[in-house]
């Protein structure tokens, strides 16, 4: 394909990232990596990633009125979680692509099938002091080799049974820390692809146009059956990249 061809695909992929983040309140790095990956490789996806989605969850970090408290209550999880992200994204730019895109295909798998079972677990209570930043670690770990940000963190932020505007900027303030790290990580190392400008402005404009859409759907949509449609295609697409990673590469 051609490069025009390329930036088209990567603006379709953009948008609907943009379309899911809308509708959802999360799904933009996650889809993006996940549909980015077939074609630039895992490495490549997450660096063409990073500044589209800091743009886009800028305003989601800051808005909702919550971020003191969010901060208060939850900066071990998000310091021990940017701590992590530095340590595996550097470890990630040291080995074949090859294991580190097969554990995003089995993590995409696994929160494919946590949203489609609805798992749930009961308020931690007195655990939530040594819960967060363990959550941050294992969250972290996941987000420095896969590009992943909202596993396991999304499970455990709804066992807090924080309202709706809380968790959302909670997931803000942690995507923007976890990208701000990567890129941080990626820049140090020299390892933005170079397409990262061009992506940059397309993914940006592609994303804030999918998340205006996103908020179309959301209303006209129950949140249940998008939900279940976006974790059943994204469970496919965990098989497919395991697939591509260990037997057609």
């Amino acid at each position: 394909m051609d490069s025009i061809q390329i930036y088209l695909i990567t603006a379709a992929i953009f948008f609907l990232g943009g379309a899911v983040k809308g509708t959802v309140g999360f799904g933009l790095p996650l889809v993006s990596i996940t549909l980015l990956t077939p074609f630039y490789g895992l490495v490549d996806a997450i660096g063409l990633m990073v500044i589209p989605a800091v743009v886009t969850n800028f305003w989601q970090a800051l808005t909702g009125g919550n971020f003191g408290i969010s901060w208060r209550r939850l900066w071990t999880l998000y310091v021990s979680g940017a701590v992590v992200t530095a340590i595996s994204a550097t470890m990630l730019l040291q080995i074949h692509s090859r294991w580190p895109m097969a554990l995003l295909g089995a993590v995409i798998i696994v929160y494919s099938i946590s949203g489609l079972a609805a798992w749930r677990y009961r308020p931690p209570g007195e655990k939530e002091r040594w819960l967060s930043p363990l959550m941050g670690i294992s969250t972290g770990f996941f987000t420095g080799l896969t590009g992943v940000l909202v596993f396991p963190m999304t499970i455990y932020l709804k066992s807090l049974k924080l309202d709706r505007s809380m968790m959302i900027q909670a997931m803000g303030i942690y995507l923007v820390l976890a990208n701000l790290t990567v890129a941080s990580v990626f820049g140090w190392q020299g390892a933005f692809p170079k397409e990262t400008s061009v992506v940059a402005v397309i993914g940006v404009g592609a994303g804030l146009i999918g998340m205006v859409v996103g908020r179309w759907i959301q209303q006209q949509l129950s949140d249940r059956v998008f939900e279940r449609a976006f974790y059943f295609v994204l469970g496919l697409l965990g098989i497919f990249i395991i697939l591509k990673a260990l037997i057609w590469e």
